[in-house]
């Protein structure tokens, strides 16, 4: 697989069935010889596909890791190490996501414009660094740069327009789960700015970072947030909502490569 796809993307949960949609040209599965751990969460099938969609190759990572899950930074972002090993030069962050605003919907999709961490949940994951060691390091956002690449973003959109697919544009922002938000964080996390919260992708951006890699964000919206809603989620029903989402971002996907062609 290694110098076959210059775009990677990692599915979040319920878009994993993009993988099994598109033409498959090998099929790696995490553990063993993918150097990726298992997944454990629903949703997230364990594999890297390198596949072909809108006539050029693509690496799809199915299924992703979380640190509420007990795994360390580096396994939380080793799907990022990995293509850019293999030679990716951008990365597609996909991802379930809440809306905090009712301007946007759920089954919309949010291009993510900037993305920021939930700061009074920032010690809850177990993979989190324990108390007293340094937060420096693959958490820590280099320098206030930006995480997502504006040239590539546009390309997105290009791409969303061409396949006829309407775009939400914010910014996303994390917490580290395995809870949801309850109304008064969703509020909370609405004041600072943010449109829409998941439990992915922070990590994963802050590492694309580290390694060069042009990266951009685009998340599923499956749900309204308490502060919205004034209900409850869960998680049977983001992902039945992210199932419904694989079509459209494979629409996406096949308008952005097909423009972008073999790189």
């Amino acid at each position: 697989m290694r110098g076959a796809a210059a775009l990677a993307v990692i599915l979040g949960s319920g878009l994993s069935g993009a993988a099994s949609a598109a033409e498959t040209l090998s099929r790696i599965p995490y553990g063993g010889a993918s150097g990726l751990p298992p997944t454990t969460v629903e949703g997230h099938s364990g594999h890297i596909s390198l596949s072909r969609i809108g006539g050029a190759p693509v690496l799809l990572f199915a299924g992703r890791f979380h640190l509420y899950e007990g795994f360390a930074v580096d396994e939380v972002v080793s799907p990022v190490s990995v293509a850019a090993f293999l030679g990716c030069s951008r990365l597609l962050v996909t991802q379930a996501a809440g809306s905090l605003t009712s301007r946007i919907s759920p089954g919309m999709w949010m291009l993510a414009s900037d993305a920021v961490a939930f700061p009074s949940r920032l010690s809850r994951g177990p993979g989190w660094p324990r108390t007293g060691e340094s937060m420096r390091g693959p958490l820590e956002r280099p320098d206030g740069a930006p995480l997502i690449s504006e040239r590539f973003a546009s390309a997105i959109r290009a791409a969303a327009l061409s396949a006829g697919m309407a775009l939400a544009e914010g910014t996303l922002c994390w917490t580290s789960g395995p809870v949801y938000e309850t109304a008064a964080e969703a509020r909370a996390a609405a004041l600072m700015g943010a449109d829409a919260a998941t439990m992915s992708s922070y990590p994963e951006l802050i590492a694309a970072r580290r390694e060069g890699l042009e990266a951009a964000s685009l998340g599923l919206i499956t749900n309204q947030a308490a502060n919205v809603s004034g209900g409850r989620t869960d998680h049977a029903e983001v992902m039945c909502a992210g199932g419904a989402g694989v079509r459209s971002l494979l629409a996406l996907l096949e308008a952005y490569l097909l423009d972008a062609g073999p790189r």
